[in-house]
């Protein structure tokens, strides 16, 4: 008798409903039988893994590592969905597995094959083990789905699912499995309960009569509102619970009294599992506000808690089902609570009636902002779509016409489409949200954007930033522009106060470390700029530009190798390009910089002039450099606003041309 014991990731899969389906439709079973094991066979394998037993309409495989486990789950379930569609359910757990005579045993093949049973068609389930081996890989999105007591396992395991896109995440409360009898169940909460209700005994008494001094203390007035998880049936309406996030976020943050975090580093924590108290200190807030979202058809379902971060206590919690037209009154209602909670002294709570009135516009607005969020050309094209279905149905929503200007800058600034054009539209749709409702903030800071960007109207642009501030103190993004136009106008120690003061709204926002960071820059505080672009990397390895930058700043200190290591590392092609030809002129490599400056000539001239201008200064070359940038002024490259003290055009300070510039584009001139 041959035997063999061996740690491994073990993956246990079943197939729901096989018998019934065999009754029903013999053909049918057979060829969903044949496209599972042939799957089975082809993927484990190609994942470093190895299928050990069949058991009918289920299997049992092992992996070397957790990933491969999760990775190998993941590729099955997208294989199994092309028809004929296999309803498959996958369990994974880290354990032990004990070999006889060919045939795999063990208490980890046990706890694998209790959390597949939990199981519906299309979900992967995975132990609190195989969790803590993956749960740092931002590839791979988890929920957890509560603790659980399975027959013939010692202790309560906490299961998670899988949420990457495409499968299906189940309900507790509809969960079924190999687990305990109820009646045991129901006995050990009743035990748990009991010690509970002690221990909140025993809380209320030390609070009341041993820590009077604690009614003293003033509660922090700050909060995250972290993206509300979409409980839909069809895991189809992200879009809607991202938006009533968002909407309950920005009505939070129209209150002066309170501190709220910024979307971008709220939402940096979607479909992650990190405690709240990790949360709230890197966001730097004592509340959270967290809920889901079940929507079907008209009907909406949502639940909210309000959390204080510190000890994770619930100060309140309610679920609310209403009719998709009842969202607006919703969202008052829940910012009400929120305020009650706080004991914020406000004479009226703000209203999101002002900005919303129709349904249906409300509901393609959310559609549009979850592609504007992605980003990228084809996504933001996207997002212009639904704006424009929603215009269709009410040309008169002043907070359409604020996100389609919103999104018609974005096509400016990223050359998506021709920028005059696409500048041109945002300001008409800019200025039409004023007519309509001139209390949105968005209006006059995207028109602060356009004349900061494109016109090269400080005065106007501080104008509008400062209507923008008025309307919403609160607002990062508003606090950011502030400081770049101030770092544009040659006040680099205000620009690092305002980006600084934006960062504490919004700490998670890279692009405000990057814009401090290069304030650094020009003020000579080169280490505290490393630091920031550092933090970065730290926070998004893939982020673009920060390699460039630390690039930029070697070389400022003269460490051209280090400067062509971080080059190197870049990882937008552009930047990459630009960040090449500097370091290899300051590394004496004549021919390939000349290489790199060429290419990178044939490339981008049209779009990035100003660039090109830095290179040739950065080479000494000064006629070539006063070209490039007369060309990016009569182009209006927004990039021309680095201009003003800009360390990569210092040799151009003392000839005459660098101040006729300075004077053309209306900037301070010593």
């Amino acid at each position: 008798m041959s035997q063999s014991r061996q740690l491994a990731a073990i993956m246990f899969t079943d197939i729901v409903g096989y018998t019934a389906m065999m009754q029903a439709d013999e053909q049918k079973a057979v060829s969903v039988i044949k496209h599972y094991n042939s799957t089975l066979e082809k993927l484990v394998s190609q994942f470093n893994g190895k299928v050990l037993n069949y058991y009918g309409d289920g299997s049992l495989c092992i992996f070397s590592s957790a990933t491969d486990a999760v990775n190998c789950s993941l590729a099955v379930q997208k294989d199994l969905k092309s028809e004929p569609v296999v309803p498959l359910r996958i369990g994974l757990h880290i354990g032990e597995v004990f070999f006889e005579d060919e045939k795999a045993l063990g208490d980890g093949v046990n706890v694998a094959s209790r959390v597949q049973s939990l199981g519906q068609e299309n979900t992967i389930l995975i132990s609190g083990e195989i969790h803590d081996k993956i749960k740092n890989n931002a590839s791979i999105t988890t929920v957890s789905l509560g603790y659980f007591d399975f027959k013939n396992v010692d202790k309560s395991l906490e299961v998670f699912a899988l949420t990457n896109e495409g499968l299906f995440v189940p309900q507790r409360k509809n969960m079924e499995g190999k687990l305990k009898n109820k009646n045991v169940r129901k006995r050990n909460g009743i035990a748990a309960l009991s010690f509970i209700l002690l221990i909140v005994v025993a809380f209320f008494i030390y609070k009341n009569f041993f820590n009077k001094n604690d009614k003293a203390k003033v509660a922090d007035k700050s909060i995250a509102v972290l993206p509300f998880v979409d409980m839909s049936a069809g895991k189809d309406q992200e879009y809607f619970s991202d938006g009533l996030s968002e909407e309950l976020l920005n009505l939070l943050a129209k209150i002066p009294e309170l501190k709220v975090i910024g979307r971008t580093s709220s939402f940096s924590f979607k479909g992650k599992n990190e405690d709240l108290r990790n949360i709230a200190q890197k966001l730097g807030v004592t509340h959270i506000l967290e809920g889901s979202v079940r929507k079907d058809g008209n009907k909406i379902r949502v639940t909210v808690q309000l959390i204080r971060a510190t000890d994770g206590t619930h100060l309140w919690s309610e679920t609310y089902d209403r009719d998709l037209e009842g969202i607006f009154k919703l969202q008052d209602e829940i910012a009400g609570a929120v305020v009650k909670q706080l004991k914020l002294k406000l004479l009226t709570v703000p209203s999101s009636t002002a900005t919303s009135s129709n349904i249906e516009v409300h509901n393609l607005v959310l559609q549009g902002n979850y592609f504007f969020d992605k980003l990228d050309r084809e996504n933001v094209a996207k997002a212009l779509n639904f704006y424009f279905q929603a215009l269709a149905i009410d040309s008169l929503d002043a907070r359409v016409w604020g996100v389609l200007a919103r999104t018609y800058s974005r096509q400016a600034w990223q050359n998506y489409v021709d920028r005059n054009e696409a500048y041109e539209k945002a300001r008409k749709a800019a200025a039409k949200v004023i007519i309509l409702n001139d209390k949105l903030a968005i209006s006059y800071q995207l028109l602060g954007d356009i004349k900061m960007n494109h016109d090269f109207d400080w005065d106007g642009a501080d104008a509008d930033f400062q209507n923008a501030h008025r309307l919403e103190p609160g607002n990062a993004d508003v606090l950011n522009d502030m400081g770049v136009l101030s770092a544009i106008l040659g006040d680099q120690n205000e620009a690092i106060q305002l980006f600084k003061q934006a960062l504490a709204l919004d700490p998670l926002q890279l692009i405000f470390y990057s814009d401090l960071g290069n304030r650094l820059t020009y003020s000579n505080r080169f280490e505290e700029a490393i630091v920031q672009f550092n933090k970065i990397l730290e926070l998004n390895p893939q982020f673009q530009r920060a390699h460039l930058y630390l690039g930029r700043i070697y070389l400022l200190q003269g460490k051209p190798e280090l400067a062509l290591a971080e080059m190197q590392q870049e990882n937008m092609e552009i930047f990459k390009r630009f960040g090449l030809a500097l370091a290899f002129h300051a590394l004496g490599r004549k021919k390939e910089a000349d290489e790199e400056l060429t290419n990178f000539i044939t490339l981008y001239q049209n779009d990035w002039a100003f660039l090109i201008a830095e290179i040739y200064a950065f080479r000494g070359a000064k006629d070539s450099a006063f070209e490039w940038l007369e060309k990016a002024y009569q182009r209006k490259d927004p990039w021309l606003t680095w201009f003003n003290g800009d360390p990569f055009l210092k040799n151009l300070e003392s000839d005459p041309r660098h101040k006729t510039l300075l004077k053309k584009m209306k900037l301070p001139v010593d």
